[in-house]
C-alpha cells in the first residue's frame, strides 16, 4: 500500500485508469488494486492458509458536518479474511477498532493476558455493541441507536441514530448513557495516568 486517503494521492503509474495525483477517486481505486495484489501474491505461498489477514480504515472521506461527529463518516470496513478457517459472513454487531485484537486473538484460539477494552465481536450479543468516535477534542460514545458527545469545554450532546441513512435527532440526555460514556472514558484515562493498564 502506498497511498492514503489524503492529499496529494499519490501512487505508482501504470496500476490502475486514473492518473496519480488526480484525487480521492484514484487513491480509492488504487487501495483496491493494491489489496487484491497482496492477497494474490500471498494465496501463492505456503503459509496462506495459516494466515489471518485484517483489512481496516481508520475514518471515512470528509468527516465535517453539522454535528461534530457524523455517524455515516466513521462507519468504516473491517475484513478479516482467512479462506481456509473462516466460513464467509457479515457481522452486523456495532463495533470499534478497540475490538479488533481481542476478535482476532479469539479466531486464533489461545489464551492470553490482557487489560483490552474490546471484546471478540464474534462471541459479542448483538445486544452488547458499543462503538467509540472521536475528533480532535470530542468524544463519542454509541450504543443502540443512541449517541452521547463529550466535549472538553464540559458540554455535553445526545443524540439519537440511523446507522443506515446517518440522520440524527438531538434529545434529551439520558443519564444511564451519559454514565456509560463517562465511565469508559474517564475510567481508561484513569488506569492510563496512574499506569493500572499494565500486564503484571
Amino acid at each position: 500500500m502506498t497511498t492514503s486517503n489524503h492529499r496529494p494521492y499519490t501512487y505508482p503509474d501504470g496500476k490502475i485508469d486514473i492518473p496519480s495525483h488526480s484525487g480521492r477517486n484514484g487513491a480509492v481505486k488504487y487501495a483496491d488494486y493494491a489489496i487484491g495484489e497482496l492477497l494474490e501474491n500471498a494465496s501463492k505461498q505456503p503459509w496462506f492458509k495459516r494466515t489471518i489477514f485484517v483489512i481496516v480504515a481508520d475514518h471515512c472521506a470528509g468527516s465535517a458536518r453539522k454535528i461534530a461527529l457524523p455517524i455515516k463518516n466513521y462507519q468504516i470496513p473491517l475484513v478479516i479474511y482467512a479462506p481456509e478457517q473462516i466460513k464467509p459472513q457479515t457481522i452486523d454487531t456495532l463495533a470499534s477498532q478497540i475490538d479488533i485484537a481481542p476478535t482476532v486473538l479469539g479466531l486464533l484460539n489461545f489464551s492470553y493476558k490482557t487489560k483490552f477494552f474490546g471484546k471478540d465481536v464474534l462471541e459479542m450479543d448483538q445486544k452488547e455493541g458499543r462503538a467509540f468516535i472521536t475528533t480532535y477534542e470530542k468524544l463519542g460514545f454509541l450504543k443502540d441507536d443512541k449517541m452521547v458527545i463529550l466535549d472538553p469545554k464540559k458540554k455535553v450532546e445526545f443524540y439519537q441514530f440511523d446507522r443506515h441513512d446517518g440522520k440524527t435527532a438531538e434529545l434529551k440526555l439520558q443519564e444511564e448513557y451519559f454514565l456509560d460514556a463517562l465511565g469508559y472514558y474517564q475510567g481508561t484515562n484513569y488506569l492510563y495516568k496512574h499506569k493500572l493498564d499494565r500486564i503484571r
